[in-house]
This record gives structure tokens, C-alpha cells and sequence, in this order.
């Protein structure tokens, strides 16, 4: 019996190194493999920032002639810079696709500070409103420009970011569309204004307003959405392959 434990722990002994061997060569296995893998990440995205740079320049668009938006002047807008006429209308519905949705959120506070002074609805609701007007204005300026740039310069990287922030834009507009309650007036709103003690006559009348508009816009949004995915679907057919760069 004591033969058997004396050599049971021999060989643990034994065995112990080993693992301990192993284990190490399998974390340094690791840190090689996540190593190997961050300097290919960053080799590759300086290649794809060299390439949009010089994609950039063969475009032959002044990108620091800053005209968009008027008065403001803080990034290059001109739809006749793009050559190819199938880009240049998804650009140019993209376009109207962000005017109308911004002019819905104005309208939305411009609407909401009247129920406000009138009492059919609480005025934390103006600031909810100023503070949507706001957020859009940049991140949706942002969604249309990454649009409109990634089709001038085919970089798939930037006409990714639109078709995903275009997306979600989308599904708010739906939700926007149909839901009541805080600053929001879709159709389910109807009821609630009708039966507002006070404004009830201009509630109905602005919710079925408001409402419609935004269904315009999601409808309009989904055109725009749907055209610059096709457009650069077929810009890859006709290449035999990559549309532009991703990262």
C-alpha cells in the first residue's frame, strides 16, 4: 500500500512541470494569436485609410469647400459630384429623407410648445422635444454625410454606418408613428386628444398632422434606405466584387 502512494505521488510530481509547461505555452499561444491579430487589424486599417485618401483625391471633389449646411458651412454637400446618375438619386432621396425628418422633429416642438402654453400637455415635454430637435440634427446630418461621401468615393465603410444609422432612424419614425404619450403624437394619440380637456379641437388636428408626417418620413426614409443598398449592390456586380473599402 505504501509502494502504491509512493508512487502515485512520483508521478504527480512528475506530471506537475508538465502542466505547468503547457499551460504557459498555451498563454503565450494565446498572446500570439490576439498580438498577431491587433497588428493585422491595424496594418490593414491603414492600408484602407490610404486607399479612401486617395479615392478621395481621384474624385476630384474639393471635400474642404464647406457649403452644407447653409449659414453653418461645416461639411462639402453637392449631389452633381457624383458621376454615376443611379448613386447620384439615392444621395439626392437620402437627401430629402433627412429634411423631412428633421422638419418633422421641428415640428414636433414647434407643436408641442403650444399644447404646452395651452395645458393639454406638461412642459418637461418642450425640452424632451429641443432635446430630440438637437440629437438629430447631428447624428442625422452625420448618417445622410456618410452616406453621401461613402457614394461619391465608393467607400463601403461609410455607406455601412448610413445603412445602419438609417435603419434605426427608421424603426424610431414607425414607433414615433403609432405611439402616444410625452411629446410624441402618432395615431394612437387620437383618442387622448380627443378627450383633452383643454386644446382638444387643435390636439386632434395636430396629432393626425404630425402623425402623418411621420409616417412620410419613415416611408421616405425606407425609399432612400432601400436605394442605396441597391445601388450598391449593383455597383459590386459590376465591379466582380467589393464595393469600395470596409474596415
Amino acid at each position: 500500500m505504501r509502494r502504491a502512494l509512493s508512487s502515485a505521488r512520483a508521478f504527480t510530481l512528475r506530471l506537475q512541470p508538465s502542466l505547468g509547461t503547457d499551460g504557459a505555452m498555451s498563454a503565450l499561444g494565446i498572446a500570439g494569436s490576439l498580438a498577431s491579430a491587433a497588428v493585422k487589424t491595424g496594418v490593414n486599417r491603414t492600408i484602407n485609410q490610404y486607399q479612401e485618401r486617395r479615392l478621395e483625391s481621384q474624385s476630384k471633389v474639393d471635400w474642404e469647400d464647406y457649403n452644407y449646411p447653409p449659414y453653418l458651412n461645416v461639411l462639402h454637400y453637392n449631389s452633381d459630384d457624383i458621376e454615376n446618375e443611379s448613386a447620384r438619386g439615392a444621395v439626392r432621396l437620402a437627401h430629402v429623407s433627412y429634411l423631412l425628418t428633421l422638419g418633422t422633429f421641428v415640428l414636433n416642438f414647434l407643436g408641442t410648445i403650444v399644447l404646452s402654453a395651452g395645458g393639454a400637455v406638461g412642459g418637461e415635454n418642450v425640452v424632451y422635444s429641443l432635446f430630440n430637435v438637437v440629437i438629430f440634427s447631428i447624428v442625422g446630418m452625420y448618417c445622410f454625410y456618410c452616406g453621401y461621401k461613402g457614394m461619391a468615393t465608393r467607400n463601403g465603410r461609410l455607406t455601412d454606418y448610413y445603412v445602419a444609422l438609417q435603419a434605426f432612424f427608421l424603426l424610431f419614425m414607425v414607433i414615433a408613428s403609432a405611439v402616444k404619450g410625452a411629446n410624441f403624437y402618432g395615431w394612437a394619440n387620437v383618442g387622448r386628444a380627443s378627450g383633452s380637456g383643454k386644446m382638444a379641437g387643435f390636439f386632434v388636428f395636430w396629432t393626425i398632422l404630425e402623425s402623418t408626417a411621420w409616417t412620410l418620413g419613415y416611408v421616405t426614409g425606407g425609399a432612400a434606405l432601400y436605394k442605396v443598398v441597391t445601388t450598391r449592390k449593383d455597383a459590386m456586380r459590376s465591379q466582380g466584387g467589393g464595393y469600395g473599402l470596409r474596415v
